[in-house]
């Protein structure tokens, strides 16, 4: 029964909310709805139970006088203050001043700094003396170059060929693999509907 029950509910519930998403919703009233927003309400608790377990654990480093406990504190005292502004001010001008003003240009930053990893990771490849590594070298250094101010003055051409490159091929391959995404989530979820895989089930 403890193996049983849990694949019974898991497979009920996943070709309710598929008839539902497929169906016209007369047959099963408002049951996928439901079950979309519990799904729904046990994500967001996971996260908020998530985000507690870091503050504490963070908070317990600071406490402690652990190594970079600095850096600790800063997140927790950072972590709370944003979740304080979002519960009491909700979509106020203060929340978009976070977001815009402290948010984005992090984000920019940790984006920034991802370009030299690149690079780093180019030069390493380079090293392996594949033809591989030379087409992803200059591939590289050419979007890096395109993303330059300076190369509309060098080439009017660097500009076009960035521009055909983000639209053709690496358009292609990100279409790629949001496919191959799909199709392994698809068939992930086909063989826990049909009870081939239980991750639910209990030992």
């Amino acid at each position: 029964m403890r193996r049983v029950l849990p694949i019974a509910v898991t497979c009920l519930t996943g070709l309710v909310v598929l008839l539902g998403f497929f169906g016209n919703g007369d047959i099963l009233g408002g049951w996928p709805n439901l079950l979309v927003e519990g799904a729904a309400f046990l994500a967001a608790l996971a996260l908020l139970m998530g985000v507690a377990h870091l503050a504490l654990a963070h908070g317990r480093r600071a406490v402690r006088g652990e190594p970079q406990a600095g850096y600790s504190l800063v997140l927790v005292i950072a972590m709370l203050a944003t979740f304080g502004l979002g519960v009491v001010l909700p979509g106020s001008a203060e929340l978009a001043w976070v977001f815009d003003h402290l948010y984005t240009p992090l984000q920019a930053t940790m984006t920034a700094l991802l370009a030299f990893f690149v690079v780093s990771a180019a030069y390493r490849a380079f090293r392996l003396r594949h033809a591989e590594a030379v087409v992803l070298l200059i591939t590289s250094l050419f979007m890096l170059l395109g993303q330059l101010a300076v190369s509309e003055r060098l080439s009017p051409i660097i500009p076009a060929l960035r521009e055909w490159t983000l639209a053709i091929p690496v358009t292609a391959g990100v279409r790629g693999i949001l496919l191959g995404t799909a199709l392994g989530t698809l068939a992930a979820t086909l063989r826990i509907l049909t009870g081939i895989d239980r991750p639910q089930a209990l030992e």
